[in-house]
């Protein structure tokens, strides 16, 4: 393909990704307390849907073979679920989730976003962010017992929208901001991550967000470190995500039915009722079954953890099967032999909204997905390497590309950047 098309195919698909970021933070920071954006709300779903297919069409010639495959997989997960809508009492956009997800992903992944891009959206993502805060601290009431709104204790349910919807808003504001300007790799963008890791704190504190303030210390106190240690503890990240979502489901259903445990401020009751529902019927284990809610008082309440949810909608398979996407993804990140440290701030703020999401519903939501997927789709990006790499394809050496994008095979590979200066 000539140089000219790729250009023109990348400049389309960028935009269409900047439209899609932008428009999911919009949602957060604009709220849905009107009709339109309620109808954007209710719609994003089905919004992201198309333009995550019109980007990877537009972008089909740099699959790789393992890229095709996990495509099949995606294409293969609609009909699948589809046969069990009725039990799961599912629609045809819930069913999609699934490799709306992958598709992301490999969106993120293969158009290329030439330095200028990134600090553009990272700019833009950092305007968005700071817009977020001028709100927290404008609109927030003061609390009636005259407590600063900096104590702990405060009890904030809401401001413009549910305040764990702000925390999270905030957070991956924050992580995608944070990433994409430090991935600049220039001494600005050096020190200019450093307000941003406090407004992260500060915002996510203050209107008492506790998941994705726990998320956000654990990714600023891991980014800080110094490049040489990040690049000794790149296979204990791996490691790490390994850990962790090979364990999540056991420890979640131990915790639920524990009487010592009490440390998820309260959800233990509401995933206690969710796994005994969930058993009422084999078939539900492993396909899904009807959308799940918990009453307590006046409060009509949904999982309250995003595994939990992936688990109640798409059974054991469906959590498999992301658990083992995301471990793909991870591992052939960290087992790169040109891997940069980059990188590494990308994967560890999606493994930041990995432990948020143990008690937040994010990770499968769809207005949602682009925000947060979108690090691991990034974390894979050759621009990160090398700069002065284009995306200049011709039939005759595409293959030989992907083969090296993928370390598919690892004995014959040269350097990417020398076969295209």
């Amino acid at each position: 393909m000539r140089d000219n098309d790729t250009n023109i195919l990348n400049t389309i698909s960028l935009f269409i990704l900047f439209t899609m970021i932008c428009a999911c933070f919009f949602l957060w920071t604009r709220g849905i307390g009107t009709q339109p954006m309620l109808d954007l709300y209710t719609g994003m779903v089905r919004y992201v849907t198309f333009a995550a297919i019109i980007v990877l069409i537009l972008n089909v010639y740099r699959l790789g073979v393992v890229d095709w495959i996990w495509v099949i997989v995606a294409v293969a997960t609609v009909p699948f679920y589809s046969q069990f809508s009725d039990l799961r009492g599912a629609g045809f956009f819930q069913n999609v989730i699934l490799a709306l997800i992958i598709v992301v992903v490999l969106d993120f992944k293969v158009v290329y976003f030439p330095k200028w891009t990134r600090a553009l959206l990272g700019s833009i993502i950092l305007v968005i962010l700071l817009i977020t805060m001028f709100r927290i601290f404008t609109e927030m009431p003061a609390p009636s017992d005259g407590k600063s709104i900096w104590a702990p204790t405060n009890k904030l349910k809401e401001i413009w929208i549910n305040t764990n919807t702000i925390g999270a808003s905030v957070m991956s504001a924050t992580f995608l901001s944070a990433c994409l300007i430090k991935s600049l790799r220039t001494g600005w963008s050096d020190w200019v991550v450093y307000p941003i890791y406090l407004m992260g704190l500060a915002g996510t504190w203050v209107v008492q967000s506790k998941a994705s303030f726990a998320a956000t210390v654990c990714f600023v106190l891991l980014d800080i470190f110094p490049e040489n240690i990040k690049e000794k503890l790149k296979h204990v990240l791996g490691g790490a995500y390994t850990v962790f979502l090979t364990a999540i489901f056991p420890i979640s259903y131990f915790v639920a039915f524990s009487d010592e445990v009490n440390i998820f401020t309260g959800r233990e009751e509401i995933w206690r009722l969710f796994y005994e529902e969930l058993f009422e019927k084999s078939q539900q284990f492993f396909v899904g079954m009807h959308p799940f809610t918990f009453q307590r008082g006046n409060e009509i309440l949904g999982y309250h953890n995003s595994y939990n949810s992936l688990l109640g909608q798409y059974g054991i398979i469906g959590l498999i099967l992301i658990i083992l996407f995301i471990l793909y993804n991870v591992w052939s990140i960290v087992m790169k032999r040109d891997f940069e440290v980059a990188r590494y701030s990308f994967l560890l703020a999606f493994f930041g909204i990995l432990l948020q999401s143990t008690m937040e519903d994010t990770l499968i939501a769809g207005f949602w997905i682009p925000l947060t997927f979108s690090l691991l789709g990034l974390a894979h990006q050759q621009s990160l390497e090398d700069e002065e790499y284009e995306y200049d394809y011709y039939e005759e050496d595409f293959y030989q590309d992907y083969q090296e994008f993928e370390n598919v095979d690892s004995g014959s590979l040269h350097s990417r950047s020398s076969r295209h200066k």
